[in-house]
């Protein structure tokens, strides 16, 4: 499911930035300085011919970003299209559908910018000598679900043609990015929004009954996340169910493909660029596009558990992410269903699903299982809620997100709060009877 999954950055090919260029020809006109102090200066003393084209280029490609946030921001299609590059038409029909769906998402806040400049030879060999191939940072916030900005990535193809800069494609870095980057949902074909008062929902246009159903389905998971975990939360949530088998860093058609939906962190510094493993900042909501008719509120308070928790830090185990999201989501069978339900899954877990297993579920692997690791993992938390009660579980799941940076740590936290390791906890569910 992909939540607490490490996004990687993966840089292709060799990465030289504008800016070390600029300050290479700072430090080559200083040393020619220092070697020729006579007036009047030489002619060598003067920025560089490329240099200056360099910064040029900067500017006019920052220009070119800031108009495109602009346009957005003031629903001006001519002007997001101003610097798209008019021979290509396939280009311009597919920014013209990016322009409708970014003023659709009602952003509070976006911005480009440039990040570093990428080469790559068989661009430069397709667009001409002035390709220009650069990493972009999307910086955005979605009012009321995104608590703080944050960023995404794309990859932009700039050329000079007519004494101006064009933007002749936008996909050409697409596999040099990290996972997910240029699959946000408004990437992805016409969409539309249905609203609630704390829920999106983004399907494609024409789509509404069902954008309505899961907006429906999502407000009664919300309502089953604030009553069955203690964590007080107060944010919104954005599903995403389009008929698209890679959205985000939700890919169906391969390891997930028998996922129903997915949790996909968001943040507000990517991994690599402040520190090795970003800033999470929350979460955002993929439904497997084969399970869009069977969308309930069960599946979604599980998916919402895991936003709700998914900017406390993201370093707890696993089977406590998933088991607390089970715990709820079962919580809210049980209302439905009666205890029966839940009795008889427990008694399956028991004598199915324990034996399969030596251990909890470990990180490395959990997804791939055989085995029904969510409900090991949901036994697990059963426990622990049976053993210091569901606030000081919710406590731990905390701590632990925050703190659990390695398993000394994780064993250290939950031996501090439960008086177990993960070793004696296991030991405890080969040994448990289910009570009836």
């Amino acid at each position: 499911m992909g939540l607490l999954a490490a996004v990687a950055l993966v840089s292709g090919g060799v990465v030289y930035t504008v800016e070390q260029r600029e300050q290479d020809a700072r430090e080559r006109v200083t040393a020619t300085r220092t070697a020729t102090p006579s007036p009047p200066p030489p002619k060598s003393t003067k920025p560089s011919k490329v240099a200056a084209s360099i910064a040029a280029r900067r500017v006019a490609i920052d220009t070119i970003l800031l108009r495109r946030a602009e346009a957005v921001r003031t629903g001006n299609e001519a002007m997001f299209l101003a610097d798209v590059d008019p021979a290509n038409a396939k280009l311009r029909a597919e920014q013209k559908i990016l322009f409708a769906n970014l003023v659709e998402m009602g952003f509070q806040e976006l911005g480009y910018s440039q990040a570093e400049e990428r080469f790559n030879p068989a661009v430069r060999r397709a667009h001409g000598s002035t390709a220009y191939l650069v990493r972009i940072l999307m910086r955005y916030q979605i009012p009321t679900v995104d608590f703080t900005p944050v960023t995404t990535e794309l990859g932009y193809t700039f050329v000079a043609r007519g004494g101006r800069w064009l933007l002749t494609a936008d996909n050409e870095l697409d596999a040099d990015l990290g996972p997910g980057a240029h699959r946000e949902a408004w990437d992805l074909g016409r969409i539309e929004i249905q609203r609630g008062p704390r829920v999106l929902v983004v399907v494609e246009k024409g789509d509404t009954a069902r954008g309505r159903s899961i907006v429906a389905e999502a407000t009664e998971g919300i309502a089953q996340v604030t009553a069955y975990w203690p964590l007080k939360w107060t944010g919104s949530v954005l599903v995403i169910a389009l008929d698209e088998t890679d959205v985000r860093d939700a890919r169906f058609a391969d390891e997930d493909i028998e996922s129903a939906a997915s949790t996909g962190t968001t943040f507000s510094s990517l991994p690599g660029e402040e520190s090795a493993d970003g800033t999470v900042a929350g979460g955002y909501i993929v439904i497997n596009p084969n399970e869009r008719d069977r969308v309930d509120e069960i599946l979604l308070s599980h998916e919402i558990t895991h936003v709700a928790t998914a900017d406390l830090g993201g370093y707890e185990p696993l089977w406590l992410a998933e088991g607390a999201a089970e715990y709820v989501s079962w919580r809210g069978i049980e209302a439905i269903s009666g205890s029966a339900e839940v009795a008889k899954w427990e008694q399956e877990v028991v004598d199915e699903a324990v034996p399969q297993l030596a251990a909890l579920p470990g990180d490395a692997g959990f997804y791939q299982n055989s085995a029904d690791v969510y409900g090991v993992s949901w036994l697990a938390v059963r426990q622990l809620v049976r053993k210091i009660g569901l606030d000081q579980v919710e406590e731990l799941y905390e701590d632990l997100a925050r703190n659990g940076t390695d398993q000394s740590a994780r064993d250290r936290i939950l031996q501090t709060r439960t008086g177990l390791t993960e070793a004696t906890l296991w030991t405890s569910l080969t040994t448990y009877e289910p009570q009836r």
